[in-house]
């Protein structure tokens, strides 16, 4: 399984989420974080087809 960066508002709109849930998905899933000025990206694994 490949993991890539993604910001956590393209996580939200990937899996068809809200952002806080998005947000509580990395922290409880311990995923890395990269925090920017205006953006947070996490190193989420790639969801299976």
């Amino acid at each position: 399984m490949q993991n890539e960066w993604m910001s956590l508002t393209d996580l939200a709109d990937a899996r068809g989420i809200s952002l806080t849930e998005a947000r509580a998905l990395a922290d409880r899933e311990h995923w890395p974080k990269v925090y920017r000025l205006h953006e947070t990206f996490v190193l989420a694994p790639r969801r299976a087809a």
